[in-house]
C-alpha cells in the first residue's frame, strides 16, 4: 500500500506519504534533503541513517517518530534491513528561505534550532501509532480526502512536536541482536494471535528468553511494553475491518479477542468514536 498526497500554502509545502520500503541488497541509498523539516513514523522494520553535518550513524528500530530538520539543501543515506522492510509514514514540511513568515510555519522551530542539520528520535507515542494506521483506511473520496489527509499530516507534525517536547530525544539501550530476532519472533506470533495470544511466561518461552528479557528486551526494542502492542494491534487490526466493512461490532471483537461490551469501551478511548460509527 502506497499513499501520496500534497497541501501547498503561501509559505509552506507539506507532503504526506506512506508505505513499504524494502532494500533487499542492503545498500545504503542517497536522499536529498531541503529546507524544512522531515517527519518519520517508523511503525515496523529498522534502519541506518547518516546525515551530513552531524556525527555517527543512527540505528534506527520502530515503532519510532523520527524529526530531520535541515537549514538548507544536504544529503541524507540510509540501509534499511533487508530481512525486514520498512513500514513506515512521513510528513515533509518545506519552508521557504528567508521568508518573514518561515518561524509562524514551522511548529518546531522553538524546538529544535534549524541553523544545522539535525536528527532526533524517541519511541512514537501510542496516539500517533495509531493516527497512522487511520490513514490506510481513510473513508473518504475527492475533496474530503484531500482534507482528511491534509489534517492528518498537521496532526502528526503538532503529536511529534508534542513527543519532542516531553520527550528526551535519547536512544534507548538495545538487547543484543540474538534477542531483537527473538523479539520480532515474539511480535510476530502477538501479531498471528491477536484473538487467541499466549501469555507473558508462554510467549517468553515460544522465543527462547525469559520473561523479564522479553519484557525489558520488548519495550527498549520497539519502544512499548508487550501489553500495550497487543492492545495496539488488536485496536488497529479492528479499526480496519470495521472501516472496510468486512465484519459487523461483535464479529470484530470476536476476531481480536474482546468481548463486545470492553470492546466498545477500549475502541472509543482510543479512537474518540464508538466502533458503530464505522459502519
Amino acid at each position: 500500500m502506497t499513499l501520496e498526497h500534497r497541501w501547498t500554502g503561501a509559505i509552506s509545502q507539506l507532503d504526506l506519504a506512506s508505505g513499504v520500503l524494502q532494500q533487499p541488497d542492503g545498500d545504503w541509498v542517497d536522499e536529498q534533503l531541503h529546507h524544512g523539516t522531515k517527519v518519520v513514523v517508523i511503525l515496523r522494520g529498522a534502519m541506518r541513517a547518516r546525515i551530513d553535518g552531524c556525527t555517527g550513524e543512527f540505528s534506527i528500530a520502530g515503532p519510532t517518530v523520527c524529526v530531520i530538520r535541515s537549514p538548507a539543501d544536504a544529503c541524507g543515506r540510509q540501509m534499511v534491513s533487508a530481512d525486514e522492510p520498512l513500514h513506515y509514514v512521513m510528513v515533509k514540511a518545506a519552508l521557504e528561505p528567508g521568508s518573514k513568515a518561515e518561524s509562524a510555519s514551522d511548529p518546531l522551530a522553538s524546538l529544535i534550532p534549524i541553523d544545522r542539520p539535525s536528527l532526533q528520535y524517541i519511541a512514537a507515542p501510542r496516539a500517533l501509532q495509531a493516527l497512522c494506521t487511520q490513514l490506510e483506511v481513510c473513508p473518504f473520496v475527492g475533496a474530503a480526502r484531500d482534507l482528511f489527509l491534509s489534517a492528518k499530516a498537521l496532526e502528526i507534525l503538532a503529536l511529534a512536536c508534542e513527543a519532542i517536547e516531553t520527550n528526551s530525544a535519547i536512544e534507548p539501550p538495545r538487547p543484543s541482536l540474538g534477542d531483537v530476532e527473538r523479539l520480532k519472533k515474539a511480535r510476530t506470533i502477538l501479531l498471528e494471535r491477536l484473538g487467541a495470544p499466549p501469555n507473558l511466561p508462554a510467549l517468553a518461552a515460544a522465543v527462547g528468553l525469559n520473561t523479564r528479557k522479553l519484557t525489558d528486551g520488548f519495550q527498549a526494542a520497539f519502544g512499548t511494553t508487550v501489553n500495550d502492542f497487543l492492545q495496539d494491534a488488536r485496536l488497529n487490526e479492528a479499526y480496519r475491518l470495521l472501516s472496510s466493512g468486512a465484519t459487523n461490532v461483535s464479529e470484530a471483537a470476536h476476531r481480536v479477542g474482546y468481548t463486545p461490551a470492553y470492546f466498545s469501551a477500549v475502541f472509543r478511548k482510543r479512537f474518540g468514536i464508538s466502533p458503530r460509527d464505522l459502519l
